[in-house]
């Protein structure tokens, strides 16, 4: 509960000091942060730098040293079985004393772990014989990928079961939704504060049979495959190859034909469609930490009805909302979410409407 209140507090002291205050009287006040179900154990995968010992670890603060651990704390349980397998593991070793990081994550539709490593040479065919006898070994583990600072990703390999870049997870509801994405891409970490997220952006966003709406930072769908069930049509901008590529497959996998996905530049985009098709209803935006910036300047002329934001910062969240409000865009909701419990982290979603002076 003190983690909640602090993040409460940091964020409410940044939006008075940030924001007129005739803006912070008409929008309805914050609404209280919503909590994570499972404040431990909820990451589905986490990176670990490998010491010169050969042990996983993490960066010690204001440092370049490494804590070799047992067990994180925040990552789901498989990860953490996994973790402690590979601890002492003889074709393990082989491969740390030839790895800088190392990436473990969590397939929660097969409940197994993938592993990932950062090598610091080339794969060599011994490397991927450790890699088989490691899935041979560990039952959490199913699959290991190699990649490189000069070298593409490659695998995976593994016990010949599974042999899928992929990752799965399932959005609830009356119709499930199934969502992947590949290893090495993007995806986020807490899936139970995930589906609130999504239920919370649906319900800000009311789609109609009629709406157009438009997803910027889309990644592999997270919120455009299930706004295209309600929606007469879904855009979506994501830079990452990758992640593009998923949210294609997502929207085939899920039978959609109402979506489409392109892989852009989001701001030269945003250009491209101010100066082609008329505005769509509402816009989507879940940028990155840098938050919008030069896009804040456009975004809002891409909208005929509402905004959408979704920040993972807090601070270029407000400067993002200084600029929508100076253009005649009304906050009427701002609700923050744990996305990252025992982290100074903090997710907020805000809901915009065009002020009638801007009409």
């Amino acid at each position: 509960p003190t983690q909640l209140q602090l993040k409460e507090a940091i964020l409410a002291d940044l939006l008075v000091r940030s924001l007129p205050i005739e803006n912070i009287e008409k929008f309805d006040s914050v609404k209280p942060i919503i909590g994570a179900d499972h404040p431990f154990g909820y990451r589905q995968r986490i990176r670990m730098r490998i010491d010169d010992q050969g042990n996983p670890g993490f960066t010690h603060f204001k440092s370049h040293r490494t804590v070799a651990v047992e067990q994180c704390l925040l990552a789901a349980v498989p990860i953490n079985k996994c973790l402690a397998g590979l601890r002492g593991d003889a074709a393990f070793r082989h491969l740390a004393s030839v790895t800088d990081e190392m990436e473990l994550l969590l397939d929660e539709l097969s409940g197994k772990v993938a592993l990932r490593l950062l090598l610091k040479r080339p794969v060599r065919p011994a490397d991927r014989g450790y890699a088989r006898e490691l899935t041979a070994t560990l039952a959490a583990l199913d699959r290991v990928f190699f990649h490189g600072r000069e070298f593409a990703q490659e695998g995976p390999y593994g016990n010949g079961d599974t042999q899928s870049n992929l990752l799965g997870f399932q959005i609830k509801g009356a119709e499930p939704l199934t969502l992947s994405w590949e290893i090495g891409g993007f995806s986020q970490v807490n899936l139970g504060q995930n589906q609130k997220m999504i239920e919370l952006v649906q319900s800000y966003v009311q789609p109609t049979s009629a709406d157009r709406i438009l997803d910027l930072y889309c990644g592999m769908g997270n919120f455009s495959i299930p706004l295209a069930r309600q929606a007469a049509e879904v855009v979506g901008i994501e830079a990452q190859g990758s992640a593009i590529r998923s949210a294609r497959c997502n929207a085939a996998s899920n039978r959609l034909t109402n979506c489409s996905f392109q892989k852009s530049d989001v701001l030269s985009a945003c250009r491209e469609l101010l100066a082609g098709k008329a505005p769509f209803d509402t816009v989507v935006c879940d940028p990155p930490r840098q938050g919008l910036g030069r896009l804040s300047r456009l975004v809002g002329d891409l909208a005929r009805k509402k905004l959408v934001y979704v920040s993972c910062d807090p601070a270029t969240l407000v400067r993002d909302l200084q600029e929508l409000v100076a253009r005649d865009w009304s906050i009427k909701t701002i609700q923050p979410l744990d996305m990252f419990p025992q982290t100074h982290h903090l997710e907020t979603l805000v809901v915009l409407e065009k002020s009638r002076s801007g009409q």
